[in-house]
């Protein structure tokens, strides 16, 4: 039977919460001039800078083109500079800016505002065991090679979901 899911499905909650943390995050970034994608464009090269334009793309799930517009936009407000890279003359490397640095650490401010206000009432020991169980889901699933699966694997593979019955 094709049902939607509950609204305590755990799937259901994991998407929902984290789309409510991204709208808290949108609203009290508004000041800052930067889109949803630049700020997790910034958020990825904080902890992974040196990375090519093609590793950013796949860990943010976006075509290459549109992250070229993102940096092409960070790269003219002076947030991010491309290197190039020394083992392949035709790839570069993206590298935060000085000029960023400011911005990042607002950014910070505002996201652990919105954690506070996500996790209100719940104890370091729950925050702690979620946080664990949160990221054996994901040790989960990318050890499965679900990260990396394309639409057209997917389809090949015909990967069926089974539904709860």
């Amino acid at each position: 039977m094709n049902t939607p899911p509950a609204e305590n499905d755990l799937g259901f909650l994991i998407n929902d919460v984290a789309r409510l943390i991204r709208r808290a995050f949108d609203q009290r970034a508004q000041g800052c001039q930067l889109t949803r994608a630049q700020w997790q464009v910034l958020a990825f090269l904080f902890h992974n800078e040196g990375s090519n334009q093609a590793t950013v793309a796949d860990a943010l799930d976006v075509e290459p083109i549109t992250l070229s517009r993102h940096i092409d936009r960070l790269e003219a407000l002076g947030y991010v500079s491309r290197v190039p890279d020394p083992a392949d003359r035709r790839a570069r490397r993206l590298h935060l800016t000085d000029k960023v640095r400011p911005l990042l650490d607002e950014m910070k401010v505002i996201g652990s505002s919105v954690m506070a206000t996500a996790l209100e009432g719940a104890t370091a020991s729950e925050t702690e065991l979620m946080s664990k169980l949160l990221g054996r889901m994901r040790s989960n699933m990318t050890g499965r090679g679900f990260d990396t699966l394309t639409v057209d694997a997917m389809k090949s593979a015909a990967v069926r979901v089974p539904q709860k019955v």
